[in-house]
């Protein structure tokens, strides 16, 4: 059933209409329950067998028959009957007649083993002329191996030698085993005609091993399985030997000593074993020569035996479904043995002459195409094993067809009901079937007989309604039916089934009787109706972020069970499990509807899924430019944001290295930015809420200024205190700066010397301050000052040597020039003993030539002065003239 959710107003109503077609195709189907009919597989159904059997028979994969006839008959005396023919439910049947036999090669010594390849060549152990004869499907005969001469070479086709080679046996590669009876060997062949020992050797002997080292003592019959085992009749041991692909030789089955006792397999006794075959499970059997009978091995190794009263019994074979053939070699008899062990003559008529008489029948083997091949005396023989047999005569005035098994004729007897048992054969095997026949005086009522076909699955019309295809051989009457549980299923008026709802009912099929016919016997069936859920859902348009929850548009087939949504992307939208949609981000993301249903009477749906594509709504878009007030750091910078989309009122929100800075305005103006500062800007659209949550944050602008130099400069002079006229040099240092520095020294704040380093002068005066300003050269650079240098310049000292103290008021004292200039100075004077005659600190009275009041005597005296500047001292000798 198709429904909406939120179809609120006639917009949303006419979006539904556009896409009707589209929903309504599987809505249309959703209204209508999608059906699945089964029902439970009828008795007798045909399998092929999963044989085991490599190779004894040529498996083809065909399938034995399966038959049946319309039962019971009961026909009018007198009266021509319609032909009776078989339903056949399984493999084919050749037009053939079961057991004719006809001579297929001749001019043979002695036949004893034949084999049959995949190419349909008949190989033949002529036992007395020592070779291995092939005979291809288009008749042409050679000699596959042996060279006619006694022996146990091995080597390529005739270059072999045999000695009365008997059983052969093929594997699925094509390779022929040859019992190689005298020489007490296992011979192989390959296909291309090389001949190997695979175990034995030419001293008789019961030894198990390996190869060569194991014996044998006459062995006979041979049979292989699918896995290349080879199973060996050890005639003169009484024993069954295993041979394995490698040639590794064991004791499969009996004791030495002989006997006809059953048991597990190594504890059972067998008698001259002469044949060996394995059936389609695992099964072995033993045709026990001296014994007369036919044993059985099971999978289990359990030996029992299977059918007696046989006179010498030699090779036999098995086929598909379990029927053994043997060459029963003292009656010239071809027998087969059911399952169930009863034994019945194939062919052969024990004695005389013709096709059906055999000579010593002794090699056997099924082609798998329903052909039996025989060694007997010097003849290869073909019995054919197809076709029908029936068990007993019909009433006289019938008759059987063996090719067809169709029944025709006019009864002219009265026939009491009797069983027929009927089987049919073909490459795969047999089917057995009764068929009861009676012929009466007059016409009976005719059996009503409903056949109710098995039907899985089958077409349902519009109102879920389908054809129980049912049919009678009663064409007079209708067939009605009933269902056991209406809830699921119930007849129509016109003979239909209409399904109601998912279940299990038994459908019985009625058909009443008239004057011509019996009531049916009801047929029933078991249904089940399985329901597969369906739902469907519309196409999502592209929505926004910013809006609102809104449902799908979905349908589903079934209201009852609920339906389950999902999202792939959370982080785009959500879904409820009402189907409304909550979009929580932009993206896409996949929505998907889906139904489960418990099995068996329900099937989940297939699960529907939608797109859905969630856009960001129109966000505003900011770009800023700034502009330098100077390239120089600490210069102001004016930022200025440009805005689309931005709204009526913008918010800005300036950011500095991700920190706020600024004020909520389209201008931000900083003196305070540094080189690698980032400078952006995020704008805020705030004319809807939904916008808001969608911010825009411009480009980033990276601050690249230039760092100013600040330098540091000292100046260093190589004196500051020195005699008048020295030469002192100054020498500028500076630091934090690079590349080119001017500089300008100063002398009391007047410009001097050059744009150096070094500043030299000699003309200083006392007092003199010495400053210099470096200047880099770079831009945005500051000038760096120097400390004041202040300048000592001191007087030269001159000593007079003579003076005359005669109070003449002229150079009556001893005048020392300069001598202001040290006021720390000490000047002594001594006479020509060495005497201190005179001392004064700072000499700030001349010496008048006495001392301590006393008139001095003229003559030489000498001086020291002390002038306490830098150590120095000034000595000589001074004249006093009187």
């Amino acid at each position: 059933m198709f429904y909406n959710r939120g179809l609120m107003h006639n917009k949303t109503f006419r979006i539904i209409l556009c896409f009707f077609f589209l929903l309504c195709s599987v809505a249309a189907r959703a209204q209508k329950p999608h059906y699945v009919v089964k029902y439970s597989e009828p008795q007798g159904s045909k399998k092929a067998v999963n044989s085991k059997v490599a190779v004894n028979q040529l498996i083809n994969g065909i399938l034995p028959p399966l038959i049946s006839y319309q039962t019971p008959q009961a026909y009018v005396i007198n009266s021509t009957i319609s032909a009776l023919a078989p339903q056949n439910d399984g493999g084919a049947v050749p037009a053939a007649t079961y057991g004719q036999v006809s001579d297929f090669a001749s001019g043979f010594g002695t036949t004893t083993g034949v084999t049959v390849d995949a190419a349909g060549a008949l190989y033949v152990a002529d036992w007395s002329a020592n070779t291995i004869i092939k005979i291809t499907s288009s008749g042409q005969r050679s000699v596959f191996a042996g060279s006619g001469g006694v022996g146990s070479s091995n080597g390529q086709g005739t270059l072999a030698s045999f000695n009365t080679p008997d059983a052969l046996a093929t594997d699925a590669a094509g390779n022929i085993y040859v019992a190689d009876q005298a020489n007490s060997m296992i011979r192989k062949i390959t296909p291309g005609g090389l001949v190997t020992t695979l175990a034995g050797s030419t001293s008789p002997g019961y030894a198990d091993g390996t190869g060569t080292a194991a014996t044998f003592d006459n062995p006979r019959g041979l049979a292989i399985d699918a896995e290349n085992i080879v199973y060996v009749a050890d005639q003169g041991n009484n024993l069954i030997r295993k041979i394995t692909p490698s040639g590794e030789v064991t004791t499969y089955a009996g004791i030495k000593a002989g006997g006809n006792t059953d048991g597990p397999r190594l504890l059972a006794s067998f008698s001259s074993p002469t044949g060996v075959d394995v059936d389609a499970y695992g099964n072995l059997y033993v045709s026990d020569g001296a014994n007369g009978t036919i044993r059985k091995i099971s999978a289990a190794g359990i030996v029992s035996t299977l059918a007696r009263g046989l006179s010498f019994p030699r090779e036999l074979r098995v086929d598909g479904t379990g029927n053994i053939y043997v060459a029963d070699q003292n009656e010239g008899r071809i027998k087969r043995i059911s399952p169930t062990g009863v034994v019945t003559v194939v062919a052969g008529n024990g004695a005389g002459s013709g096709s059906n008489f055999f000579g010593s029948p002794i090699g056997l083997m099924l082609d798998g195409l329903g052909n039996l091949y025989v060694g007997s005396g010097g003849q290869a023989k073909k019995v054919v094993i197809s076709g029908y047999t029936i068990d007993k005569a019909l009433p006289p005035g019938m008759s059987f067809d063996v090719k067809t098994g169709i029944i025709t004729g006019t009864p002219t007897s009265l026939w009491p009901a009797t069983d027929y048992t009927i089987t049919a054969y073909n490459g795969g095997g047999s089917n057995t079937t009764v068929l009861n026949i009676s012929v009466l005086a007059t016409a009976p009522l005719k059996q009503s007989i409903i056949t109710l076909p098995s039907q899985n699955n089958p077409p349902l019309d519009a109102n879920n309604n389908y054809p129980p295809r049912g049919t009678s051989t009663n064409n007079e009457t209708p067939i009605t039916y009933t269902s056991t549980n209406p809830a699921v299923a119930v007849p129509t008026a016109d003979g239909l089934i209409h399904l109601v709802g998912p279940g299990i009912t038994t459908i019985i099929a009625n058909q009443a009787g008239n004057a011509n016919y019996y009531p049916a016997q009801p047929v029933s069936q078991q249904l089940t109706v399985v329901e597969y859920l369906e739902v469907a859902m519309l196409p999502i348009p592209a929505k926004s972020v910013c809006d609102g929850d809104f449902d799908t548009e979905t349908g589903t087939s079934n209201q009852t069970i609920p339906l389950i949504f999902t999202s792939t992307n959370p982080a785009v939208a959500t879904v409820s499990q009402t189907g409304r949609v909550h979009i929580v981000g932009p993206g896409t993301t996949t929505i998907t509807l889906s139904q489960n249903a418990n099995p068996p009477l329900y099937v989940s749906a297939v699960p529907v899924s939608q797109t859905l594509t969630v856009v960001a709504p129109q966000a505003p878009s900011a770009t800023i430019s700034a502009n330098y007030a100077s390239p120089c750091e600490g210069g102001t910078i004016t930022f200025t944001a440009a805005t689309q989309n931005a709204g009526a009122n913008p918010t800005y929100k300036w950011m500095v290295n991700s920190s706020s800075a600024g004020t909520n305005s389209n201008r931000f103006v900083s003196s305070a930015l540094k080189t690698g500062d980032i400078v952006t800007c995020i704008v805020t659209n705030t004319d809807d809420n939904c916008v808001a949550n969608y911010p825009a944050t411009s480009d980033p602008v990276t601050i690249s200024l230039i760092t100013p130099q600040t330098p540091s400069l000292s100046i260093e002079a190589s004196a500051t205190s020195v005699l008048e006229g020295t030469t002192i040099t100054f020498t500028a240092t500076v630091t934090g700066a690079t590349g080119v520095v001017d500089y300008q020294w100063f002398v009391n704040g007047e410009a001097a010397g050059t744009n150096s380093a070094i500043f030299e002068s000699n003309t200083f005066a006392n007092n003199d301050v010495v400053t210099c300003i470096a200047t880099p050269v770079a831009a945005c650079s500051t000038p760096a000052n120097s400390l004041p240098i202040t300048v000592y310049v001191v007087e030269r000292i001159t000593a007079p040597n003579t003076f005359t103290p005669n109070a003449d008021g002229v150079n009556d004292v001893w005048n020392i020039s300069g001598i202001a200039s040290y006021p720390k100075c000490v000047v002594s004077i001594y006479n020509r003993y060495g005497s201190s005659v005179f001392q004064s600190r700072g000499y700030q009275k001349p010496w008048d030539g006495t001392n301590g009041g006393k008139i001095l005597p003229a003559g030489t005296y000498y001086y020291v002065i002390e002038l306490k500047y830098k150590s120095q001292r000034i000595a000589g000798y001074l004249t006093l003239l009187r």
